[in-house]
């Protein structure tokens, strides 16, 4: 019987990440680390992909939070500045990659959604002004949202909020 998420699994729950400040749980040794991937490579031999799927756990997830907002933050200011990275930077050519993937959308298919939304350009809303009932601002509702009081969810929520103190 394959084991389910949150049964004991070593020194941890199976397809849970136990996180403290200490760091992420090592489900093999139980010892904390901030790179659980690293430490399965180095420590036990193991990849992390093995790791993850000896142990339930998700793609991403094996870094401490901390430590990937490093990282990312590291990369988002160093980057951008580097030549190399901004040359060979193409939006339009890793749009067309996304569109060759597996769930590509033909050149045909594509023309055919341009020529829907052109379409119906216009026609969502209801042509009516109504107030909001929270803030004030003056809106015009789509034909789904006939009913709508607020221009937005954060309006409602500040209104439900307000009266059911």
């Amino acid at each position: 019987m394959s084991p389910r998420v949150g049964d004991r699994d070593g020194y941890g729950r199976f397809g849970i990440i136990d996180e403290t400040a200490d760091g992420l749980l090592c489900h093999e040794c139980g010892r904390r680390f901030t790179h659980l991937g690293l430490h399965a490579f180095k420590a036990h031999e193991i990849s992390a992909d093995e790791y993850r799927s000896a142990h339930g756990l998700a793609r991403r997830g094996l870094v401490a939070t901390a430590t990937a907002q490093t990282i990312a933050d590291n990369a988002r200011r160093t980057m951008g500045t580097k030549a190399a990275f901004i040359e060979a930077r193409n939006p339009s050519a890793a749009r067309a990659a996304r569109r060759r993937g597996p769930e590509a959308i033909s050149p045909a298919g594509m023309a055919a959604i341009i020529a829907s939304a052109k379409a119906r350009r216009g026609t969502g809303r209801l042509g009516t002004v109504v107030t909001c009932a929270w803030c004030g601002v003056e809106f015009c509702p789509l034909f789904s949202a006939a009913q709508r009081r607020f221009c937005s969810r954060s309006c409602a929520a500040r209104h439900t909020r307000r009266t059911s103190r």
